[in-house]
């Protein structure tokens, strides 16, 4: 294994019982919180008035902002700057998935910068000070409960940008199951490949290769989210089942399965994060799309041969076809979750591809990867992924 460092910040409180920790745990983080939320699925479910409930004990005062879609935009995030000022709010509380979780976390950090928040996604400077983020989650798939990084949208260049900085942990996780029970059975799939493709890219793309603990780590993280994704949808309101998602989604993106593992890149993540920026479509399908294409074009590789023997259960010696069966077996999972497996599925045309490259392309220079990716490298899988 390589030498690593891991830290971890975050309190996790699952379960079950979780709410009722809140009056506990977020006076702790100040009197004045904005109240971040999604669209009109938490006031339809009922969940918006039993947070309510739990949130009138706490004696902290909340100021709501509501509205964060998937893919979520730079504008809402400037929206909270400007109202968690107005009302000099203590801290965040971002109540949803990854999209509400990311703007909270944005918000955070813009709080107390003067310039172009944009600038942190553009890596052209970093947080130095952030307000503390609580998180009540709602949507398995993204991790980020129990990590550092947001993602956001711009509206207007129509790109999506990351933000990695160990200000954006939160301070505190709720982590309830039973909370998505309402999850629909499109977004639970969706969320669950999200969850599938961190620990995927991990597996893949990692310096070192060798058999390890983690690697054994990641592997049963794979198997689960692939079994408990089928029964989830077939039963939503499966404890187990919702349970086993929402703790593998929070495990595969918090630095665990990292450990060890040296250098790595997510070049399926930096091609979707055009995808979903240009088109809107949900960050989950356009991974299912694009890790379809990947493991297509890199079967016979020995480390996409190392994973089908793992999580599949197959033999690299005794089963000679072992490339073919796990494209099959993966591309089975995905259908099984009725999720689309190519481009033009969800009205991608081929004619769009060079503009996707040249916008996927400046992702990796942002990161100093497009010699490893040049543009023709992200064609040839765009080419299959259609």
């Amino acid at each position: 294994m390589k030498d690593f460092e891991l830290h971890i910040p975050t309190k996790i409180i699952f379960g079950k019982k979780a709410l009722k920790q809140i009056p506990k745990e977020l006076p702790k983080l100040g009197k004045k919180a904005l109240w971040v939320y999604g669209k009109s699925s938490i006031k339809k479910t009922g969940l918006y008035e039993k947070l309510k409930a739990f949130l009138s004990k706490t004696n902290v005062e909340f100021v709501e902002l509501g509205g964060v879609k998937s893919n979520p935009l730079l504008s809402k995030v400037l929206e909270g700057i400007e109202l968690a000022r107005e009302h000099k709010v203590d801290f965040i509380l971002a109540v949803g998935g990854g999209s509400v979780i990311d703007t909270a976390k944005t918000i955070a950090c813009g709080y107390y910068y003067k310039g172009d928040i944009w600038n942190f996604f553009e890596k052209k400077t970093y947080p130095e000070k952030a307000l503390p983020i609580a998180v009540i989650l709602t949507i398995s798939g993204t991790g980020s409960e129990l990590n550092e990084v947001s993602v956001i949208v711009h509206d207007t260049k129509k790109v999506k940008r990351s933000l990695r900085s160990s200000l954006l942990f939160p301070k505190v996780s709720f982590l309830d199951p039973t909370l998505t029970f309402t999850v629909s059975a499109e977004y639970t799939a969706y969320g669950a490949v999200d969850a599938f493709s961190h620990v995927f890219e991990f597996f893949v793309n990692r310096e070192y290769k060798k058999d390890c603990l983690v690697e054994d780590l990641m592997v049963s993280i794979m198997k689960n989210i692939m079994k408990w994704s089928k029964v989830a949808i077939k039963e939503p309101t499966n404890y187990e089942a919702r349970a086993n998602l929402m703790w593998s989604s929070s495990l595969a993106l918090c630095g665990v399965v990292k450990a060890g593992i040296g250098s790595y890149r997510f070049p399926i993540h930096a091609i979707e994060h055009t995808l979903s920026g240009g088109y809107d479509i949900p960050h989950g399908l356009g991974l299912a799309i694009l890790m379809r294409a990947w493991i297509k074009k890199y079967k016979d590789d020995n480390i996409i041969k190392k994973f089908f023997a793992k999580v599949f259960d197959l033999s690299i010696k005794r089963d000679r076809n072992i490339s073919d069966k796990g494209v099959e077996l993966f591309e089975n999972w995905l259908r099984e979750l009725k999720i689309p497996v190519s481009l033009a599925e969800i009205g991608i045309p081929e004619r769009d591809i060079d503009m996707v490259v040249d916008k996927a392309f400046e992702i990796f220079e942002l990161y100093g990867a497009e010699k490893e990716y040049p543009k023709e490298r992200i064609r040839e899988l765009l080419k299959i992924a259609i």
